[in-house]
């Protein structure tokens, strides 16, 4: 097993290519790992959250988060993890609007948007073949 760390480039490319992860954050001193459709629009992380998920996020402190997403090639034995650390806010209306466009889903409505804006970007490969 062979462990690569990736370059803030390859970062990036992993996070414009997937759109699920993982928002990870704090609720009543307790991990929490909620997972999250997202967009990467100007390396800036935005995702959709639903009215009850956003009712828990947001009043526990939603000031500093994580995010993490992975990417798995099936068959190659090899698969990719990204994690940010930044700082969460709920979007604006203008970028609201970039998410809806970018087909983030809307929750009937309903949906929060926010973002995280990395203050630090770290990423490693995985290989099992070696």
């Amino acid at each position: 097993m062979a462990v690569h760390e990736l370059t803030n480039s390859e970062c990036w490319d992993l996070l414009d290519r997937v759109s699920l992860g993982r928002l990870l954050y704090t609720s009543a001193g307790l991990p929490v790992a909620q997972p999250v459709p997202f967009i990467v629009r100007n390396k800036v992380i935005m995702v959709s959250l639903d009215q009850s998920t956003a009712t828990r996020l947001l009043p526990a402190g939603f000031e500093f988060v994580a995010f993490q997403a992975d990417d798995f090639v099936d068959g190659a034995q090899t698969g990719c993890s990204v994690t940010v650390y930044g700082r969460g806010q709920v979007v604006s209306h203008q970028r609201r609007s970039i998410a809806e466009a970018a087909g983030l889903p809307s929750h009937d409505g309903k949906a929060v948007y926010a973002c995280v804006a990395p203050t630090q970007l770290c990423g490693s490969q995985l290989d099992l073949r070696t």
